[in-house]
C-alpha cells in the first residue's frame, strides 16, 4: 500500500513539473516581469561488469545519477536576484529511495558577494569534485559519512535540507557557514517518525581562482579547509564532546595550466576523531563513528580542442585508515578512467575501479571488488530569456566528471 501511495505521489509531482515547464515556455512572453528560465539535464547510462569476493555480476544498463533540473531566476527590487531550482535524480539501482528522488529543491538569494540558500541540495560532505564517473564511486574516501543511517543509500550521505550563508571576498576568497538536517533512520533513533531539526553544522574557508582566470599559469587553483559536526548522542558525554566531528583539507594544483594540454592534481584529506570507545566496527553506524583518516588524490590530463574539452584521462587513489580499532583495518581504492567527446555534449567513457578492504571491514563490506564500466553521458544546459551574467550554470549542481 505504501509503495502504491509513493508511486502515485511521484507521478503527480512529475506531472506538475512537466506542466510547469510547458507553462513557462508558452507564457513567458506574456508576463510583465519575466523570469530567466534554465533547463539542465544529464543522462548517465553505463554497462557494469563486477568481480568481487561474493561472485560475479553484470548490469546491462545502470542509469543511476541521471537527472533533470529546472531553474527560474528573477531580478529583485534591490541589487539581489532570486532563484528557484527543482530537480530530480534516479537513485542507485539497489537504493530503497523513491524513484525519482528529488535531490534539488531550494530557493537562493544572492548578489555579487553574498549568497543565501535554503532547501534540499548537495550537502557539504566534500570540498572538491574528483574526476570519477559518478560522485559516489569513491564515497568512503571523498565524503564525510552520515552517522545517522544504516548505509543502504549513498544519496543519504550527500543530500539533505540545508540553510547556507556564503560571503565572497575579492572573487577568490569564500567563507561558507551552514546548518542542516541529514537523513536519520528511525530504526536507529527509536522514534516513531524522523525529527527534522538541525543535526549538522559546519564552516568552510576556501581560496579558488575564478574559472575565467584558470588558464593564467597560476600554480594554486584551489585550497580550502572545513569543519563539520554532527549532533550525535554519546553515552556518558554531553556538550561538544557529544558531537561527531570531521576536519577537511583540500587543494587543487595546476601542474601544467596550458589551455590545450592541461594537467592538475587534486587532493582531499578528511580526519574524523571519532569516539574513543568504538574499537570494533560491526555496522555502517559504528564505522562512521570510529576514528579514521581518509586520503584521496587524482592526477588528471585534459585535452581541449577549440576551447572545449575533447579528451580526459585520470588516475585516482584513495586510502582510509582506522587507527582506533582493535586490529589493523583500512581501505584502498584505485580508479582509472577516460572520457572522449564524440559530439556536442555527448561523451563516452571507460572506468576501472578496484577496491580492497582489510581487517574488520572485510566482514562489513566486500573483501575486494573490481568493476569495469563503459558509459555514455549526455549533458544539456539551456537558457531562455537571458538576464544575468552566469556565475554558475545549472549543471554545476550535478557531479562534474570533467571538473
Amino acid at each position: 500500500m505504501k509503495g502504491n501511495v509513493a508511486m502515485i505521489r511521484n507521478k503527480t509531482l512529475l506531472s506538475i513539473c512537466m506542466f510547469f515547464i510547458i507553462f513557462c515556455f508558452y507564457e513567458t512572453g506574456n508576463a510583465e516581469v519575466t523570469p530567466e528560465i534554465q533547463l539542465g539535464g544529464r543522462g548517465v547510462i553505463s554497462l557494469n561488469i563486477n568481480n568481487s569476493s561474493d561472485g560475479d555480476s553484470e548490469n546491462v544498463a545502470d542509469f543511476s545519477d541521471t537527472s533533470l533540473l529546472l531553474g527560474l531566476r528573477q531580478k529583485l527590487y534591490s541589487r539581489y536576484r532570486g532563484q528557484f531550482v527543482l530537480g530530480f535524480q534516479l537513485p542507485d539501482r539497489d537504493s530503497t529511495l523513491d524513484s525519482p528522488f528529488f535531490h534539488q529543491v531550494f530557493l537562493k538569494i544572492e548578489d555579487r558577494t553574498n549568497i543565501l540558500k535554503l532547501g534540499r541540495t548537495r550537502l557539504k560532505s566534500s570540498l572538491i569534485e574528483f574526476p570519477t564517473m559518478r560522485d559516489d564511486d569513491a564515497i568512503h574516501f571523498t565524503d564525510s559519512l552520515n552517522p545517522f543511517i544504516t548505509g543502504e543509500n549513498s544519496e543519504e550521505n550527500q543530500y539533505g535540507e540545508l540553510l547556507e550563508v556564503s560571503r565572497i571576498f575579492g572573487q577568490r576568497y569564500r567563507v561558507n557557514l551552514y546548518g542542516g538536517h541529514v537523513k536519520e533512520d528511525i530504526e536507529l533513533t527509536g522514534d516513531d517518525e524522523e525529527d527534522l531539526r538541525f543535526n549538522t553544522l559546519g564552516l568552510i574557508l576556501q581560496y579558488s581562482v575564478p574559472e575565467t582566470q584558470r588558464w593564467n599559469r597560476e600554480l594554486l587553483n584551489q585550497i580550502g579547509i572545513g569543519f563539520n559536526t554532527f549532533f550525535t548522542d554519546r553515552q556518558d558525554h554531553s556538550g561538544f564532546s557529544d558531537n561527531l566531528k570531521n576536519i577537511f583539507f583540500s587543494a587543487i594544483i595546476n601542474v601544467y595550466p596550458d589551455p590545450v594540454h592541461f594537467w592538475d592534481i587534486r587532493h582531499q584529506t578528511i580526519y574524523n576523531p571519532g569516539f574513543s570507545e568504538i574499537d570494533n566496527v560491526t555496522d555502517f553506524t559504528s564505522m562512521t563513528r570510529a576514528e579514521s583518516i581518509s586520503l584521496f588524490t587524482s592526477v588528471r590530463y585534459l585535452y581541449r580542442k577549440l576551447e572545449g574539452p575533447t579528451l580526459q584521462a585520470a588516475v585516482s587513489y584513495g586510502y582510509k585508515d582506522f587507527p582506533g580499532l582493535s586490529n589493523s583495518s583500512g581501505q584502498h581504492q584505485l580508479v582509472a578512467n577516460g572520457f572522449y567527446r564524440i559530439g556536442e555534449n555527448f561523451d563516452v567513457g571507460l572506468q576501472l575501479q578496484y577496491l580492497n578492504n582489510k581487517g574488520q571491514l572485510k566482514d562489513l563490506l566486500l573483501s575486494h571488488e573490481t568493476r569495469i564500466q563503459l558509459a555514455i553521458v549526455y549533458n544539456i544546459d539551456l537558457l531562455f530569456n537571458r538576464q544575468f551574467d552566469d556565475r554558475e550554470s545549472l549543471l554545476n549542481l550535478e557531479h562534474g566528471y570533467i571538473p
